[in-house]
């Protein structure tokens, strides 16, 4: 397809090279030059290669979900309680008499 532009293009420009050269009231020995840069520029975009954008690959990590713990129901005359383990600084559920 891009040939058959180009050669389309290229006819029309020699045949209108032709014609601009002697209009007659005068020779015009470089009527020819229009035609040629015209025919240039497009044939210089005909044979560029496309330009292809990468679009860019947006990788989301899944959200962190805290959870409470499900804890059982506690035996009579105690409950759970959130203290802190001196041991290792972190915070666990105990059961507590009442």
């Amino acid at each position: 397809m891009k040939k058959l532009i180009l050669a389309l293009v290229l006819l029309s420009g020699v045949a209108s090279a032709e014609a601009c050269c002697y209009r007659g009231y005068g020779y015009h020995p470089y009527g020819w030059v229009g035609p040629a840069v015209i025919g240039g520029v497009i044939g210089y975009e005909l044979a560029r290669p496309p330009v292809v954008v990468q679009q860019p690959v947006i990788v989301q990590q899944p959200p962190v979900v805290y959870q409470q713990p499900q804890l059982p129901v506690p035996p009579v005359g105690y409950h759970y309680q959130l203290m802190i383990n001196p041991q290792n600084n972190y915070q666990q559920y105990v059961l507590v008499p009442n």
